[in-house]
């Protein structure tokens, strides 16, 4: 855990430069090998977010994150939308629920998505210790689906499940909460289709969410005040309307809400199956919440090394969110306890403080010697086993260095 701290970057071999009474076959025995229990790790991290988060109004907010990655070896990397990047990269990509209320937010449950190219290559899968129980290809909304029962069977306390548009695309995915009584705020493209009357009465035309909001009048856009932000309060102007959706196994169609919400030229919409009578004001809550578990990725990976890590194996990379995990949680944990007298305190702020007083490995001339020479021995090892998987070249091949 302190190494998650107080490393520049937090993998193995910082680690064990940094943080005092470590070396580096120890972490990585521990992060790779060693017989722990990350899911335990994670149900108590779930149980002690609840405990300081949890309550009717809270949500769970789901969404993945992409890590840029090297090479094919490391478990499930392939090229991939990397949302951080905004492109497809060679990546590995996670799944993670986050339980937010107001500004506070811990990631108390998190997935790695294993791309279908990796589901048919059992070899592969083996070379990189993922069990033959995880070798099977899921959906990120379904295991965004199982994390929300996942969370429901802990006794975790929320309110709403809101995603990003990835989700709320995926009827089947809001038909079933609707079905398990869950209410769900999800984003939607603006280009999916909804009915603006009940289809089940008389036929009538399916628009996409833009069109609707391309002709809505000025006095249809309601200003609404999201929450103090950094550089003043966070404002947008809101529409709302019912709407009709089908799902092909559904034998009707179910109205829920559609809203829009405009930021200067920026629309964004939401789908929710609140209540008929929910305000509008609860809506524009929900759907503002989850700008907190994007804050959350940005402490876990600013402040606990969420993407610093450099492990290939299935289980090193669970072990690893589990970490990330228990340590965000201690940082927003620190920052609800001296909230009230320091309301601008941050997870960074937390951060900076504890690494302050932590104490750090003291390197007299000896110790430097003997970790340049255990750095050259890792990278002359790394060297040798990339030489021998090379395919020899060919003989005419001409070296210029």
């Amino acid at each position: 855990m302190r190494g998650l701290f107080q490393s520049p970057r937090a993998n193995l071999e910082q680690m064990s430069e940094t943080v005092a009474e470590t070396e580096y076959h120890s972490l990585h025995h521990m992060l790779s090998d060693a017989a722990w229990d990350f899911e335990k790790v994670r149900r108590e991290t779930a149980r002690q977010a609840d405990d300081l988060i949890g309550r009717p109004e809270a949500g769970l907010l789901l969404d993945e994150s992409g890590f840029e990655k090297k090479g094919d070896h490391s478990a499930g990397v392939d090229r991939q939308y990397n949302g951080r990047l905004g492109k497809v990269e060679n990546s590995q990509v996670g799944v993670y629920a986050a339980l937010a209320h107001g500004s506070m937010a811990a990631i108390i449950d998190f997935e790695w998505f294993l791309p279908k190219d990796w589901v048919a290559d059992t070899k592969r899968c083996r070379e990189a210790g993922i069990p033959e129980s995880a070798q099977v290809f899921r959906s990120k909304p379904q295991m965004a689906a199982k994390m929300v029962k996942r969370a429901r069977a802990a006794g975790v306390r929320f309110g709403f499940v809101g995603a990003d548009g990835l989700y709320g695309h995926a009827t089947w995915l809001l038909f079933d909460g609707d079905d398990a009584g869950e209410v769900f705020a999800t984003e939607v493209h603006s280009d999916q289709q909804f009915y603006f009357a009940d289809p089940g009465k008389a036929w009538v035309p399916a628009w996409e969410a833009r069109e609707w909001a391309a002709r809505l009048k000025r006095k249809e856009w309601h200003p609404v005040i999201l929450r103090d932000g950094e550089k003043g309060e966070v404002r947008a102007m809101f529409a709302h309307t019912r709407v009709w959706i089908r799902h092909p196994n559904s034998a009707q169609a179910r109205p829920w809400h559609l809203l829009a919400r405009r930021d200067g030229t920026k629309v964004k919409f939401l789908l929710s199956n609140a209540a008929p009578d929910t305000p509008l004001a609860e809506l524009a809550r929900m759907q503002a919440q989850r700008h907190f578990i994007e804050r959350a990725f940005e402490d876990a990976k600013g402040c606990c090394g969420m993407a610093d890590y450099q492990v290939r194996k299935w289980r090193a990379w669970y072990n690893h969110m589990a970490l990330v995990c228990v340590a965000l949680l201690f940082l927003v944990k620190e920052r609800r306890q001296h909230s009230p007298y320091a309301e601008l305190l941050s997870c960074a702020d937390v951060f900076d403080m504890l690494v302050a007083q932590l104490p750090m490995k003291i390197h007299g001339r000896e110790d430097l010697v003997r970790i340049i020479a255990e750095r050259h021995a890792r990278r002359q090892s790394a060297r040798d086993s990339a030489y021998q998987r090379q395919p020899p070249a060919p003989k005419n091949a001409i070296r210029v260095c």
